[in-house]
C-alpha cells in the first residue's frame, strides 16, 4: 500500500512539473483531451473518471487529481499527463498503461483441493484487472490453505497464457496458478525445552496437535500449532506460573520432507500463592454470600482462570438481581511469590424494565410469545426470569431456537428495553406416505397437524392410519390458554381398528372420545396437573385358535368409561432434542365402578422418569424408567405385553413379544417396568444418530417381579427432521432374550420419541 502511495505521488509530482502553472492572467481553456495507450478500457470510460471538459479552464491541481481517480480504479499500471499548447487553448493528453486484464483463471497441479476451493480463497477474478501484488496475495492464501490441510510445503507460481477462445475466436488471457502441492507434513515428536514444573506429557495432551503413531495420523498445521501454543500458556495460568513465555517454537524438517519434529521454548517464570482475599463495596449482599463465591484460600496456587471466574460469579450475583451496571475491579498486591487481592465492588443502581418487544414473529401472535413471559415492564430486572422466559418461549416448540434477547439503555436513570428476537419454524405437517413395521407389514398413512393454528398456539391435528390390518382414525384439538388463563383443555375423538395379527390373537375395534384439561400445579416449578375422563366401546371378535381365555364368553361391544388424574413435569431444555434436565410422569386412573359405569372395572397406575445429560463430543444422554401396575379385575387385553417402539417399548422385540415368563402369548401381566438408556450424536443440523439399550419386562404380580430380570436389546438407530414429516426415526434392535432365540428386529416411527 505504502509503494503504491509512494508511485502516485511521484506521478502527480511528474505531472505538476510537466504541466507547470501558467501565469497569472495568462489563465486558457481546455480545448481538447487526448487518451492514448488504452485498450480494454474505454476512452469514454477514461473521461468520465477524469471529469475534465473541453472548455474547462485549465488547472494543474485538477489533472493531478485526475490522475488520482485513475489509479483508485486499479485497472492501470502507469499514467502520464503531458499538455500541449495550441492557439487559443490547451490540449491534455493522457497516457495511460493497463494492468492486464484476465479472461480466465486456471489451475494446474492442485490433486486435494477442488477449484472452487482455491477460487474462493483468491482475490483474482475473471474479467477484472490483475495488479502484481494482488497475485502475490493470492500464492500467500493458495499456500496457507495447504497448510492447514497439512501440505506445509505446498509451493505456488502463475504463468500468463494467450489463448485463442474455440468459440468467438477471441483472444483471452489466461492467468495459471501452478501448484506444487509435496508431501503432506506429519508430526513425528513433539518435546519442550525449559518446563520443569508441569509434566511434558501433560502439556502434550493439552494440545491439539498429536504426534503421529498407527492409532492415528498427525498432520502440521500452523495455525493449530499457534494455538496449541495459547493452551500451553493457559495451563501454566491455571498452575500459578502468571508470568510463563513461549520464548521459541523449532521447526525441524525430516530430510524427505514428510516428518516434523516441534520443539518449543518456555520460561516458566515464579509459580504465585494466593494470600489475602478481600473484598469491599457490597450492601446488597451480605459478607458471607460474597465470601461463597471466593473459590480460592489463602495458600492456594492462583489459578488465574479460577481468578477470572471469581469476577464473573460475583457480577452474575448482581446482574440476578437487576444490577447490570455492577462492576468488579479487583486489586493485585504481589508480594515475592504470594498475591493478595482485594475486590473493589460498585453496585451501581437497579436497572428496571422500561419496555418489552418482540419481533420476528409473523405467524405466531404477539400474546402467545407474551403469556409465556416471567416479567412484565415496571419491573427490576431478574436475570433467572429471563432465562426461564427464553425456555418457555422457545419450549413452545413454534421456533428454531430460543429468543435472542437484546437489552439497550431506555433512559438516563438506567432503565432498560428488552427485544426479544424470535425465528419461526414450520408448524405445520402433512404426511402422506407408506410405511413398514413388524406388526401390519405395509401400511400407508395420511396426517394433518398444525401446532400453532392460526398463529394462536392451539394444536389441531387428524390421522388416518390404514394397512390391511389397520384402519385408525384419530382428531385432536388443543387450546393451551382457554380463556386467557393458564389452563389447557383437549378433546379427541378416535375410531381404531386392529385385524387379528402376528402377538394379536384378535380383531380389536374401539371407538371413544376423551376429554382433558391441565393447569400449573402450585408449589412445584415445571409442573402441571391434568385431569382427563375417557369413553370408550370395545368390541373384539374373530378370536384366534390359540386364544383360550375368558374374552371368548364376553358379550361384545364393552363400554369403559374412565377418569385419570396425571401429575407432570418438565425441566429439559428442548422440545425436540433435549441435552439437560428432566421429564416425569405420574398417573392413577380408575376405570368403571358405581360413579364411572361401563363394563370394566380397574385400576391402572402408571410412572415414567427421564433424565437427559449432555457428554462430550455434542454427545447426550437419555435415561428413561417406567412402571406400571394394574389392580382389581383388569381384562386381558389390558394386560401389559411390552415390546417394539410404541407404548411400553423394548426395541429389539416384536410389537406384544414380552409376557410374563409361563404365560401364554396372548396373556399379559399386571406389572410392568422398563429402563433405556439412549445416546445422541448430531450428525447435521437435522440427522442424529442414536445407539440405545432397551430393558423391560411384565411379570403377573408384583410379589413376583425382580428388577434383575429384564429383557434385553441393543442397537442403533438415526433420527431424521424432515420438512412436513417431522421427525422420521429408522432404528435396529438386537434382542437377546427373544422367545425363539436372539434376533433382530427392525423399528420404524415418526414424531417425536424418547
Amino acid at each position: 500500500m505504502r509503494k503504491a502511495n509512494l508511485q502516485i505521488f511521484l506521478v502527480v509530482a511528474a505531472a505538476l512539473i510537466v504541466l507547470p502553472a501558467l501565469p497569472a492572467g495568462a489563465q486558457k481553456a481546455i480545448t481538447e483531451i487526448r487518451i492514448e495507450g488504452n485498450v480494454a478500457v474505454s476512452a469514454q470510460k477514461i473521461r468520465r473518471i477524469v471529469r475534465l471538459k473541453e472548455g474547462d479552464a485549465f488547472a494543474a491541481e485538477k489533472v493531478s487529481e485526475a490522475i488520482k481517480r485513475l489509479y483508485a480504479t486499479k485497472e492501470f499500471a502507469d499514467i502520464q499527463a503531458y499538455q500541449e499548447r495550441q492557439e487559443g487553448g490547451i490540449v491534455i493528453t493522457f497516457v495511460v498503461t493497463e494492468h492486464i486484464k484476465i479472461d480466465k483463471i486456471r489451475f494446474e497441479g492442485n490433486k486435494h483441493l477442488k477449484e472452487e476451493e482455491l477460487k474462493g480463497a483468491i482475490h483474482v477474478r475473471e474479467g477484472a484487472f490483475v495488479r502484481p501484488a494482488l497475485i502475490r496475495q493470492d500464492f500467500r492464501a493458495i499456500e496457507e490453505m495447504y497448510k492447514e490441510k497439512g501440505y506445509y510445503r505446498a509451493a505456488v507460481k502463475n504463468e500468463l497464457l494467450a489463448e485463442q477462445d474455440e468459440k468467438t475466436k477471441r483472444r483471452t488471457r489466461v492467468l495459471l496458478y501452478k501448484i506444487t502441492e509435496g508431501e503432506k507434513v506429519s508430526v513425528k515428536h513433539i518435546d519442550f525445552f525449559g518446563a520443569r514444573s508441569l509434566d511434558t506429557d501433560e502439556l502434550r495432551k493439552a494440545m491439539e496437535s498429536k504426534e503421529d503413531n498407527w492409532i492415528r495420523g498427525a498432520e502440521f498445521k500452523p495455525k493449530v500449532l499457534e494455538t496449541d501454543l495459547e493452551r500451553i500458556l493457559f495451563m501454566y495460568r491455571q498452575r500459578g506460573f502468571l508470568d510463563a513465555q513461549v520464548t521459541d517454537k523449532e521447526l525441524i524438517f525430516s530430510e524427505d520432507g514428510k516428518g516434523l519434529d516441534v520443539f518449543i521454548t518456555v520460561e516458566e517464570g515464579m509459580q504465585y500463592k494466593v494470600g489475602k482475599t478481600a473484598w469491599s463495596g457490597n450492601t446488597i449482599f451480605s459478607d458471607p454470600r460474597i465470601a461463597s463465591l471466593i473459590t480460592f484460600g489463602e495458600g492456594d496456587v492462583f489459578d488465574d482462570q479460577e481468578f477470572t471466574d471469581i469476577q464473573v460469579a460475583i457480577s452474575t450475583l448482581y446482574w440476578d438481581r437487576g444490577y447490570i451496571y455492577n462492576s468488579v475491579s479487583p486489586r493485585k498486591t504481589v508480594k515475592k511469590d504470594v498475591i493478595d487481592v482485594d475486590f473493589d465492588i460498585t453496585e451501581g443502581k437497579p436497572a428496571h424494565i422500561h419496555e418489552i418487544s418482540i419481533s420476528g414473529n409473523t405467524k405466531t401472535a404477539e400474546t402467545v410469545i407474551r403469556r409465556e413471559l416471567k416479567f412484565m415492564p415496571g419491573e427490576v430486572f431478574h436475570r433467572p426470569k429471563l432465562m426461564r422466559s427464553l425456555r418457555e418461549v422457545f419450549n413452545l416448540g413454534f421456533f428454531a431456537a430460543p429468543p435472542d434477547p437484546e437489552v439497550t439503555t431506555a433512559n438516563e436513570d438506567g432503565d432498560i428495553n428488552i427485544n426479544l428476537k424470535v425465528v419461526e419454524k414450520q408448524t405445520g405437517q402433512f404426511r402422506l406416505g407408506a410405511g413398514f413395521s413388524a406388526l401390519n407389514s405395509i401400511s400407508g398413512f395420511i396426517g394433518l397437524a398444525e401446532t400453532n393454528f392460526l398463529g394462536k398456539g392451539q394444536r389441531a391435528e387428524f390421522n388416518w392410519e390404514f394397512s390391511r390390518f389397520r384402519q385408525n382414525f384419530d382428531v385432536r384439538f388443543t387450546e393451551p390458554w382457554l380463556y386467557g388463563t393458564p389452563t389447557t383443555l383437549s378433546v379427541n375423538v378416535f375410531n381404531r381398528a386392529q385385524n387379528q395379527v402376528r402377538q394379536q390373537f384378535w380383531d380389536d375395534k374401539r371407538v371413544g372420545a376423551s376429554v382433558s384439561v391441565g393447569r400449573p400445579f402450585p408449589w412445584f416449578d415445571y409442573t402441571r396437573i391434568f385431569w382427563r375422563y375417557r369413553w370408550e366401546s370395545i368390541e373384539l371378535k374373530d378370536f384366534s385358535p390359540l386364544y383360550i381365555g375368558p374374552l371368548r364368553d364376553i358379550l361384545w361391544p364393552q363400554v369403559t368409561s374412565s377418569t385419570a388424574i396425571t401429575l407432570t413435569r418438565n425441566s429439559t431444555d428442548s422440545p425436540f432434542h433435549p441435552t439437560s434436565g428432566t421429564r416425569t410422569s405420574v398417573s392413577v386412573e380408575a376405570t368403571g365402578g358405581a360413579a364411572l359405569g361401563g363394563d370394566v372395572n380397574f385400576q391402572r397406575y402408571d410412572g415414567s422418569f427421564a433424565w437427559y445429560e449432555k457428554l462430550f463430543w455434542n454427545m447426550s444422554l437419555a435415561v428413561r424408567y417406567e412402571i406400571g401396575a394394574l389392580v382389581s379385575a383388569p381384562p386381558d387385553y389390558e394386560l401389559f405385553r411390552l415390546g417394539g417402539n410404541r407404548r411400553y417399548s423394548v426395541r429389539g422385540y416384536d410389537f406384544f413379544e414380552i409376557v410374563p415368563e409361563g404365560n401364554p402369548e396372548f396373556l399379559g401381566g399386571r406389572y410392568m417396568q422398563t429402563l433405556s438408556y439412549e445416546v445422541t450424536l448430531p450428525l447435521a443440523p437435522t440427522v442424529f444418530a442414536v445407539s440405545f439399550f432397551d430393558t423391560g419386562n411384565t411379570w403377573s404380580s408384583f410379589r413376583g417381579s425382580s428388577i434383575f430380570d429384564l429383557k434385553k436389546g441393543l442397537g442403533l438407530g438415526i433420527r431424521l427432521e424432515l420438512p412436513a414429516l417431522g421427525t422420521v426415526g429408522f432404528d435396529y434392535g438386537y434382542g437377546f432374550d427373544k422367545p425363539g432365540g436372539p434376533g433382530w428386529e427392525p423399528h420404524i416411527s415418526l414424531g417425536a420419541g424418547f
